[in-house]
């Protein structure tokens, strides 16, 4: 009886060391466990079995006729998610290629804010811009509408984050000056875009994907698989003030090798591989200082990826559901004491 007796203290011992040691000034509350979603729908705190957790959402600059809503955000706020939104110019484009274009994609990145800040304060800038799919927005460029932007924002919300884009793992459309072979792309790309920001971003949003040739266990893959995850957090651990930067992981899935159509990956749902996907976060968080502060399903319910979507495959609920219940892996931020975190296992 003795776990069950303690899982209410320590859900609330999470819930007091996250907020004395976060600064955020807003109202909504944390969540303090890792367990994420991309592209909420209503019911989806069925499947977190009282666990609190976090959901990506999008909205465009363009005009979008599917963006997320103000009262879809007041709806995933009361189902106890905790928010972050990502700001794209358009799907394909997802920051401006013209660099004329910049200071007003931050103003219109900065109205968005300001009608949603009730019910969120992490933005991520962009999407996969390494990409040939959504620009292939060169590094110098990127820096340079990201810290447009992130002034912008930090004007209607000061306490904002405001998350550098994560990118798409395995894209050779664009490269950078970095230490990996010539035929790590990405990996360059984010070297010389961690060590050229230095300071001047607020955190890191990565993706990882896994499932390559059918591969049903994350847990051991490489850099070619789930395990980029890693790669990404060495280039940001290298750096002194990366380091000090939050995680987010918001992105996560089967499908390293793309589609057999539309929407649908190439391989089945393996069983059990959402619970193996958190595994390795925890595992992660558990071994290093600086953790991964949630970790996202991709998706949810996605009209444009029905076969990603928890809601359409009773497997994939069933696991994140089984994996929400049976497990309790709790974020603890890098600003607490080593010794804080055994009082959570």
């Amino acid at each position: 009886m003795r776990p069950h007796r303690c899982q209410p203290f320590r859900a609330l011992l999470a819930v007091c060391v996250f907020l004395i040691i976060t600064s955020s000034l807003t109202a909504v509350p944390e969540a303090v466990h890792i367990y994420g979603i991309h592209s909420w729908n209503d019911g989806a705190s069925g499947i977190m079995n009282g666990k609190t957790g976090w959901t990506v959402e999008v909205v465009n600059t363009d005009y979008f006729a599917y963006d997320l809503t103000v009262e879809q955000a007041q709806r995933i706020v009361a189902e106890g998610f905790t928010l972050i939104i990502r700001i794209n110019k358009t799907f394909g484009v997802t920051v401006p290629t013209n660099p004329a274009d910049y200071d007003a994609f931050a103003q219109a990145c900065a109205q968005k804010v300001q009608t949603f800040k009730p019910y969120c304060h992490r933005w991520i800038i962009g999407n996969e811009m390494n990409a040939d799919f959504e620009g292939n927005i060169p590094v110098a460029n990127y820096i340079q509408v990201y810290g447009k932007c992130r002034t912008a924002i930090k004007q209607v919300q000061p306490e904002a984050e405001v998350l550098v884009a994560a990118l798409g793992p395995w894209n050779a459309s664009q490269s950078g000056v970095g230490p990996y072979p010539s035929n790590r792309q990405w990996l360059n790309y984010m070297y010389q875009l961690v060590n050229t920001l230095n300071n001047a971003c607020d955190g890191y949003a990565i993706h990882a994907y896994g499932g390559r040739s059918g591969d049903a266990d994350p847990r051991d893959d490489n850099e070619m698989g789930f395990g980029v995850f890693r790669k990404w957090m060495e280039i940001i651990d290298g750096n002194s003030y990366a380091f000090t930067k939050p995680v987010y992981l918001t992105e996560m899935n089967h499908a390293a090798d793309g589609n057999r159509e539309p929407g649908v990956p190439k391989y089945d749902y393996p069983a059990g591989y959402i619970s193996k996907l958190f595994e390795a976060i925890n595992t992660w968080n558990e071994t290093h200082a600086h953790r991964i502060s949630c970790a996202a399903w991709f998706a949810y319910a996605n009209g444009g990826f029905p076969g990603y979507n928890i809601t359409l495959n009773t497997l994939m609920r069933d696991d994140f559901s089984a994996t929400t219940q049976t497990t309790d892996y709790l974020f603890i931020p890098l600003a607490a004491s080593p010794f804080i975190w055994p009082l959570f296992r």
